[in-house]
C-alpha cells in the first residue's frame, strides 16, 4: 500500500503525530503552509476569528498535489475556531483525491471534534473516512495506541471484518 500524510501544524503537536504516522507506515510527508505565517497560538486564534468574520482566508503557500496514486491519505490539522483552518480547506479542495481511504488526525485545545470530522467529509465526499484521531489538551489520545489499531485494521483484507 502507498501512504501519504498531508498536514499543517502551528505548534508542532500535529507534526508529531504526522511523523509518527510516516514512521509507522513508511508514508510520504506533505506539510502544508499558509501564504502568510500565523505566528503564535494567541495571534493565530485572533486572526482566524477576523478572517472568518470577513469570509476571507490566505491561500496556501504549498502548491496543490495529486494524491490519487495513494491508497491511504492521512490528513492532519489543528482545530481553529471550531474546524479545519480555512486555508487548509482551500488546499484540500485544490488537490486531487480519489476514492481512497482518508484518515483524519486532529489536535485541538479542546473542542471541534465533530465539526472537524464533518468538514473532512464535506471536502472529500468520495473518500472512505476511517479511524478518526482527535486529541485535545484536556484529554490527549495516545497516538501510538491509535496507530496500532489503524495498522491492524489496514492489514486485514477488506471484507474480512467480523469473520
Amino acid at each position: 500500500m502507498k501512504y501519504a500524510v498531508v498536514y499543517f501544524s502551528l505548534t508542532g503537536e500535529t507534526e508529531k503525530v504526522a511523523r509518527a504516522i510516516a514512521e509507522r507506515f513508511g508514508a510520504e510527508l506533505f506539510p502544508v503552509e499558509p501564504q502568510e505565517d500565523y505566528g503564535g497560538f494567541a495571534r493565530a486564534v485572533a486572526r482566524v476569528v477576523a478572517e472568518r468574520l470577513r469570509g476571507k482566508s490566505p491561500a496556501a503557500k504549498t502548491p496543490p498535489r495529486d494524491f490519487t496514486g495513494y491508497d491511504v491519505v492521512f490528513i492532519g490539522f489543528p482545530v481553529w475556531a471550531g474546524t479545519m483552518p480555512a486555508f487548509m480547506q482551500d488546499y484540500i479542495r485544490a488537490c486531487r483525491f480519489g476514492e481512497q481511504t482518508v484518515i483524519p488526525f486532529v489536535t485541538a485545545a479542546g473542542t471541534g471534534k465533530l465539526s472537524a470530522l464533518q468538514t473532512v467529509g464535506e471536502l472529500l465526499p468520495g473518500a472512505s473516512i476511517e479511524h478518526y484521531y482527535f486529541s485535545s489538551k484536556p484529554a490527549p489520545m495516545d497516538a501510538q495506541a491509535w496507530l496500532s489499531g489503524v495498522a491492524a485494521d489496514l492489514a486485514e483484507p477488506k471484507g474480512a471484518k467480523g469473520k
